[in-house]
C-alpha cells in the first residue's frame, strides 16, 4: 500500500472550497484521468478513469462528511483506494485544501509509475487545477452540506443537496511509504517525454505619452494714448470804435451754433496666431532578442538494480555491494578508500534501524543524527551527511 499527501491553498472561503469538493460530477474538469463519477446516492458514487491507458471503472463509498470540514471514502471495488481531503480557514477568503490518499498499484504498470513518482505528481496538478477552477469561477456550482458518518462504527447519514453558495477548506495527513516497481509482473509501461515549446508574439503596452490641455490666461496691458478735447469759450470785450460795413451786415438777428469735441480712447482686440504647438508620434521599429528556457521531459531507463548481493546476506552487509557502487560513482576521487568510507554508510544503515526515527522523516531527525555525528567526528557532518541520507533511504527501501 503507497500513501500520498499534498495540500494547496486556494483563495476561497472555506464554505466554497468545500461546497465545490461535494459536486463530485464536476471532478473531471480538474482531475486528469478522469472520465466521469457518477453520484448514485448520498453516499455511493461510480468512477470511470483513464489510468496509464487502460480504462478503469470502480465503486466508492463516502464513510465521512463533515461540511466545511472533511470528505473521507474508501473503494469498494476495483484496487483497494481509501482517500479523506480535509478543509482547513486560513483567513477570511483563503482555505488550505490537504488531499491524503492510501492506493494499492496494479500490475508492472502502475507499480513503475508509483515508483517514478508519477502518481504523486499528478495528485500535484489535480490540486493545482482545482484551485485555478474555483478561483475562476469565485463561486462553487453547487453544495452537499449533509453530514455523513461511517454507520458501522454506529453513524449516521444526514442533510440534503443543495445549489447555493458556501464554503471549503482543510486536509488531514497520511503515512508515506514508497513501494519499488516488482520486475517479475508484466504489461508495459507509458512514460510519456514532455518538451516545453515556445511562441514569442507581440503586445502592445503603453510606455508613456503626454497630455495636451490649453488655458487662456489673461494679463493686463496698459499704453498711453493722445486725446484731443475741445471746448468752446464766450467772452465779452468792451469796445469803442465806429460801425464797419460788417458791423452793418451783421446788425440783424442771427443765430448759430459752435460745437465741442473731444476724443476717446477705443480698445479694439484682434486674435493672431503667434505660434503652433504641433502634436504627433513618430513610429521606429526596432529587433529585440527575447531569451527564455524551454523545459523537456525526458525518460532515461537504468539497469534496475545490477548490483551483486552476497547470496543469503543480511543486515548491513546485504548493502555493501550497494554502497561500495555508490562510493565508486560519486566519490573515488574524494582521497579515501572504501574502507575509510565505509563508516559513513554504515551509520546511515544504523539510523534506518535505530527505533528512535522510526516513522520520522529525513528533515525531522537529521539535527539529532548530525548532533551525534558530531559529537565523534567535528566539522564533518557537512561532508558526509549526503552519503549517510543515501545509505539511510537505501535500507529504509526508498531507492
Amino acid at each position: 500500500m503507497s500513501s500520498i499527501e499534498k495540500s494547496i491553498d486556494v483563495n476561497v472561503p472555506v464554505s466554497v472550497a468545500y461546497n465545490q469538493w461535494t459536486q463530485f460530477e464536476d471532478f473531471p474538469h480538474f482531475m486528469e484521468g478522469i472520465e466521469q463519477v457518477q453520484q448514485l446516492d448520498k453516499k455511493r458514487l461510480h468512477w470511470r478513469a483513464e489510468i496509464g491507458g487502460k480504462a478503469k471503472e470502480w465503486d466508492a463509498e463516502i464513510v465521512e462528511q463533515t461540511p466545511d470540514k472533511r470528505v473521507a471514502w474508501r473503494s469498494l471495488s476495483g484496487a483497494p483506494n481509501d482517500g479523506i481531503v480535509t478543509f482547513q480557514p486560513i483567513g477570511n477568503n483563503s482555505t488550505r485544501v490537504r488531499l491524503a490518499l492510501d492506493y494499492e498499484p496494479e500490475g508492472f504498470l502502475e507499480n513503475v509509475g508509483d515508483a517514478l513518482g508519477f502518481v504523486s505528481g499528478r495528485v500535484e496538478g489535480d490540486l493545482k487545477r482545482f484551485k485555478e477552477f474555483i478561483e475562476s469561477r469565485g463561486t462553487e456550482t453547487g453544495a452537499w452540506r449533509g453530514q455523513i458518518h461511517d454507520q458501522a462504527a454506529g453513524g449516521t447519514t444526514s442533510g440534503a443537496s443543495t445549489r447555493q453558495t458556501a464554503s471549503a477548506s482543510g486536509a488531514a495527513g497520511a503515512a508515506k511509504t514508497t513501494k519499488r516497481a516488482a520486475a517479475g509482473n508484466q504489461g508495459e509501461a507509458v512514460l510519456p517525454v514532455i518538451e516545453e515549446q515556445i511562441n514569442i508574439g507581440k503586445q502592445q503596452v503603453q510606455t508613456g505619452g503626454v497630455h495636451v490641455h490649453t488655458n487662456v490666461e489673461e494679463r493686463p496691458v496698459e499704453e498711453n494714448v493722445n486725446l484731443r478735447e475741445e471746448r468752446v469759450n464766450v467772452e465779452r470785450r468792451p469796445a469803442n470804435r465806429p460801425v464797419s460795413d460788417a458791423d452793418v451786415n451783421a446788425f440783424k438777428e442771427q443765430s448759430f451754433e459752435v460745437t465741442e469735441m473731444s476724443e476717446q480712447p477705443v480698445v479694439r482686440k484682434q486674435a493672431r496666431v503667434i505660434e503652433e504647438v504641433v502634436v504627433r508620434k513618430d513610429v521606429r521599429e526596432r529587433t529585440e532578442t527575447v531569451r527564455d528556457t524551454v523545459r523537456r521531459q525526458d525518460v532515461q531507463v537504468d539497469k534496475a538494480d545490477t548490483i551483486e548481493r552476497s547470496v543469503g546476506a543480511t543486515g548491513y552487509d546485504a548493502y555493501d555491494a550497494d554502497f561500495r557502487q555508490h562510493f565508486g560513482k560519486n566519490y573515488a576521487n574524494s582521497g579515501y578508500t572504501y574502507e575509510q568510507y565505509s563508516p559513513v554508510y554504515r551509520y546511515g544503515y544504523s539510523l534506518a534501524n535505530d527505533n528512535r526515527f522510526a516513522g520520522k522523516d529525513w528533515n525531522t531527525f537529521e539535527p539529532d543524527a548530525r548532533r551525534e555525528w558530531e559529537s565523534h567526528n567535528p566539522g564533518t557532518w557537512n561532508e558526509f551527511k549526503d552519503s549517510v541520507r543515501y545509505a539511510w533511504d537505501r535500507a529504509r527501501g526508498r531507492r
